[in-house]
């Protein structure tokens, strides 16, 4: 068998054989390689017999994964000449998915399995639950309002459907049913032995809000015969536990599960895989809890994977050594961790934000050596004002690091994607050649609006406003159907839009001159051209009008963005587009073109969102020399050689309980999403699930300090060679100056800065 050279910590974990294997792995130490590896050794040593139809599973996070896997097992098994097979990756949905499919079908039998909601239909039907419950009951739903004003109205509409999500997905997780839920609010309603606290809760105004509404939307699911990714897990759960004989034959299907970004697994993802490897299976969970960054918005947290490290009857084995930044970089983050873990003023913070382990570099010899520190710089930069300064001087700096070394990756990452738009339109003006990652801003809705526009005239041929956009549009985006000099625009757009016969335009007779739907003696020779090139697109476009509306929105953007200089996030925004909109008609199967069109136009003034999938999930690549303008949040998985954080200050990472949020809702007193699903604990077990001593919105300050410190040791640990921290000392909220404080840890990298020039 042919020998890889590997570090001790991968020879170590390459000797599992069975039983419970945790793995801690720090950033950039090749997780994602060595549970590769670990699986193609399983099937190598025999381990699984694949003529007998077993397979190792391999469970992780994102679709992009899942093909990461495939390739790398393919071509070590290649490499070690035995066939590609004797494995099996999923992520956790689809696992879920193959449960219920051969459950409800036999196993070996083909069957769709249930319909599944995406996240499109998943929150179009919340949406629908929130409005008929608002309609059923609108004097409790406005009792919360201090002032009946529409912006008010507008903002609590939103929190309302906001803290649903999270309360649902919070009562999945323990499985309970909105029935029961209901049924235990009257119950301790006409109890009278109830405890005050009791009968508090259950006559919380908000709860019984939410659970309305969790019941409204499990109604709309049941009448659709679907289920939400969370009711998936559910039932996959369910039939574990309650069919033994199926589970048994799953486990003989995968012997060996091998879980990848365990730090993010959810409640019901830990029983399920409990359930499918039994109590003596064979389970590797591979994370990093000290990058576990998710726990603010979903139902995961790092103590679930920190629990299982610390059993007695698991084996821990960690990756500490990682090749991708400098010396001088990994021990910034190694000095954050330690001052959280020993020295945080706040004590729930120094108890569980990070798990004590160090980045170690690569020892001598390896394959992956540590970039060196004579390349190494960290700076730290504080700004005035971060709207008139920061900011702008950070595409600036960017910039200019680009071009002094274009054959380095480089970002900017951003605490929000508020920020990070305004730091986008800084980026245009300077002309700046960059990736925007960024969800739910311009950028995406440049892209939906560019082909709202095509879309619009072939919806509409005779509307010349439509003509007139559709040029605009093609124009902004620089496309050869719509080339022309900016001063000449107004006239060309001033004659498209006095077009008296648009069919001839479109649709010449033979021999018939396009002049003839044109005012008289106004266009030029150079406007007739002009609109000759535009009038020839369209008609290439007419031709598709007859293509199931996602192949026309498919075929489009190839048009669009896929000419020139093609950069693939657009491109792959555009398809995204197009995914969309077959769901939306799939959902509406009565709605036309025009329909579809005046949908997407919500998306184009911004009064809906699109639930796209963010380019870091389909597997982006950095180029060197182009900037990656992206959220903390979204950089993790990925790796640069220089990273400019911005806005790292006291309202971003907030010091203490005393310090101001971000997101809290001064009106209503604290955070709602925190009270109602601590309430819904308490409610159903008694305890309500957060920080003896704390109240619900205090533990969920906690929680959001915690999650942001880890964001920034996720930041930090995404350069290789320059790391650049910024903060500014005032900022604008609201068109209103406000003082901000600095960042306590921030202090902690100046120290380890001084410390090592000392």
């Amino acid at each position: 068998m042919n020998s890889l050279p590997l570090r001790p910590a991968q020879a170590e974990i390459l000797k599992y054989k069975n039983g419970r294997l945790a793995i801690s792995a720090v950033p950039g130490s090749g997780k994602t390689f060595t549970l590769s590896l670990l699986a193609a050794q399983l099937i190598a040593d025999g381990r699984i017999d694949p003529n007998a139809g077993q397979q190792v599973l391999i469970v992780t996070y994102l679709n992009s994964s899942v093909d990461t896997f495939k390739a790398r097992i393919r071509k070590r098994l290649d490499e070690i000449d035995l066939p590609p097979t004797g494995f099996d990756v999923r992520t956790l949905h689809s696992l879920a998915l193959e449960i219920v499919r051969l459950a409800e079908s036999g196993l070996g039998e083909e069957n769709p399995g249930p319909d599944v909601l995406d996240e499109v239909r998943s929150n179009h039907a919340l949406s629908q639950a929130v409005t008929t419950w608002i309609e059923a009951f609108p004097d409790q739903w406005h009792a919360f309002l201090t002032e009946d004003t529409p912006q008010m109205r507008a903002r609590w509409r939103d929190i309302t459907e906001r803290t649903a999500r999270t309360f649902i997905r919070t009562a999945k997780n323990e499985r309970y049913h909105p029935e029961e839920i209901l049924q235990k609010l009257e119950s301790a309603n006409q109890d009278e032995t109830s405890s005050s606290l009791e009968s508090l809760v259950s006559q919380s105004p908000l709860l019984w809000m939410m659970a309305g509404i969790y019941g409204r939307y499990q109604t709309i699911l049941s009448r659709q015969g679907a289920l939400d990714f969370d009711d998936l897990i559910w039932q996959a759960v369910d039939l574990l536990e309650n069919r033994p004989h199926f589970a048994d034959e799953l486990r003989r299907r995968w012997p060996y599960v091998l879980e990848d970004e365990a730090q993010d697994s959810v409640p019901l993802q830990e029983v399920l895989l409990t359930q499918l490897t039994g109590l003596d299976g064979n389970w590797v969970r591979v994370g990093d809890p000290n990058q576990a960054i998710t726990s603010t918005f979903t139902a995961a947290h790092p103590r679930f994977f920190n629990a299982f490290i610390d059993r007695p009857d698991v084996v821990d084995r960690p990756l500490p050594n990682s090749g991708r930044s400098a010396r001088l970089i990994m021990g910034a983050a190694n000095a954050m961790l330690h001052w959280v873990i020993d020295k945080h003023p706040v004590p729930e913070v120094r108890a569980h934000t990070f798990r004590r382990q160090d980045i170690l570099p690569t020892p001598p010899g390896d394959a992956q050596t540590n970039p060196p520190d004579s390349e190494a710089h960290i700076r730290l930069k504080v700004y005035k004002h971060r709207e008139d300064e920061e900011i702008p001087a950070i595409a600036r700096l960017a910039l200019r690091y680009a071009q002094e070394h274009p054959d380095h990756t480089l970002a900017i990452l951003v605490p929000t994607n508020q920020v990070g738009y305004t730091l986008s339109d800084h980026l245009d003006e300077l002309d700046a050649d960059y990736d925007n990652l960024l969800r739910g801003g311009s950028h995406e809705r440049e892209i939906a609006a560019a082909m709202h526009a095509i879309l619009a005239v072939l919806a509409d041929p005779l509307n010349t406003k439509a003509f007139v956009a559709a040029h605009a549009s093609l124009h902004e985006l620089q496309h050869p159907a719509a080339h022309a000099p900016d001063e000449d625009l107004p006239r060309l757009h001033t004659i498209l839009r006095s077009v008296h016969r648009p069919e001839t335009l479109l649709f010449p007779e033979d021999g018939e001159e396009i002049e003839r739907a044109l005012p008289a003696g106004v266009a030029t020779e150079d406007d007739l051209a002009a609109i000759a090139r535009f009038a020839e697109f369209m008609r290439r476009m007419f031709e598709l009008r007859t293509l199931p509306i996602d192949d026309l929105a498919l075929s489009l953007g190839d048009e669009l963005f896929a000419w020139g200089d093609v950069h693939e996030v657009d491109l792959s925004i555009s398809y995204q587009i197009a995914s969309i909109l077959r769901r939306w008609r799939d959902a509406q199967p009565d709605w036309r073109l025009p329909d579809l069109v005046a949908q997407l136009e919500d998306v184009v003034q911004g009064r809906r969102g699109l639930p796209l999938t963010a380019p870091t999930d389909l597997g982006y690549e950095p180029v060197a020399g182009r900037i990656t303008l992206t959220t903390q949040h979204s950089a993790k998985g990925l790796e640069w050689d220089a990273v400019f954080l911005a806005g790292i200050d006291g309202f971003w990472i907030p010091g203490s309980l005393d310090a101001p949020f971000l997101g809290v809702h001064d009106f209503l007193g604290g955070d709602p999403t925190a009270e109602a699903t601590a309430q819904l604990r308490f409610l159903m077990e008694g305890h309500p699930g957060i920080y003896d001593g704390r109240s619900a919105t205090e533990s969920a300050h906690i929680e959001i300090i915690s999650e942001r410190l880890r964001l920034l040791y996720v930041g930090i640990t995404r350069a290789r060679r320059y790391l650049h921290i910024s903060r500014s000392r005032a900022t604008r909220q609201y068109n209103q100056d406000r003082d901000a404080e600095p960042a306590t840890v921030l202090g902690v990298i100046f120290h380890y800065l001084k410390e090592r020039e000392g």
